[in-house]
């Protein structure tokens, strides 16, 4: 008798007592665990004790308070408060990974998977919001493929942004565009912040595939990241707050 359900505990707490512990999870291995008894009620029993022993250790895990939110935090295009508080937190962290300033920050609204709700925020909260194990990618664009870039992101109606502001049509085209609230040159660099599966060009945002000078953090996870921004906001007495300012701005 095989319960893959316990495998599939068994990964959920490794991977939350690897954020827990500050350790770095390399590698998971899924897989059916036979459970094998002559007396089936007997072996059921067994099962369901493992079960209540797992869950209550992906509790405990999950529990601790790491900060709060002033408000609910929800995920809607082209902008949102949630997408727009991920895009800064990721602008902010990702700055002290860099050598050079950071101009801009993207993050998909796909892998926000979970509204924040107001009240205490635990690294169970996180960890339904940030699920996937994405890390931090560093990379260049000029002036030419940024604005490219910007009309990828137009074309999928916005995704989380911080450091530029779109104007766009319904339709998903892009009508203007400014960097820390200068148009765009050309013939600059843009040093740019988002995840390794963004970095690939995935999500139809191409354009981040071709980057240059990419550098890829396999040791900071997105998730760790929001995690250390809002342990910081706490630690200053400060909850998590986000508004709608109009870095994306659809117009007719």
């Amino acid at each position: 008798m095989k319960y893959r359900a316990i495998a599939m505990i068994l990964m959920a707490i490794a991977l939350l007592q690897s954020c827990h512990e500050r350790k770095t999870l390399t590698a998971i291995e899924a897989g059916n665990i036979a459970v094998t008894h002559t007396d089936k009620s007997d072996g059921a029993a067994a099962v369901r004790q493992i079960l209540e022993k797992s869950r209550a250790a992906v509790d405990s895990i999950k529990a601790p308070v790491i900060g709060s939110a002033a408000m609910e935090l929800a995920v809607y295009p082209p902008e949102s408060p949630l997408m727009n508080f991920a895009a800064d937190a990721l602008h902010a962290t990702a700055q002290q990974h860099s050598d050079t300033p950071i101009d801009i920050a993207i993050t998909n609204k796909g892998g926000l998977r979970s509204t924040l709700a107001q009240g205490p925020i635990t690294f169970g909260d996180i960890y339904n919001v940030f699920p996937f194990k994405n890390t931090l990618a560093l990379l260049t664009l000029n002036g030419e493929e940024l604005t490219q870039l910007f009309a990828e992101i137009a074309k999928v109606k916005g995704e989380a942004i911080s450091g530029a502001r779109l104007v766009i049509t319904p339709a998903g085209e892009l009508l203007a565009a400014t960097v820390n609230g200068k148009p765009i040159d050309a013939k600059r660099e843009y040093r740019i912040a988002t995840s390794d599966y963004l970095s690939q060009g995935n999500d139809k945002l191409y354009t981040l595939g071709k980057g240059r000078n990419k550098v890829i953090k396999s040791d900071v996870t997105i998730r760790d990241l929001m995690i250390q921004y809002i342990a910081q906001l706490h630690s200053n007495g400060k909850a998590v707050s986000a508004a709608i300012d109009g870095r994306i701005t659809v117009k007719e």
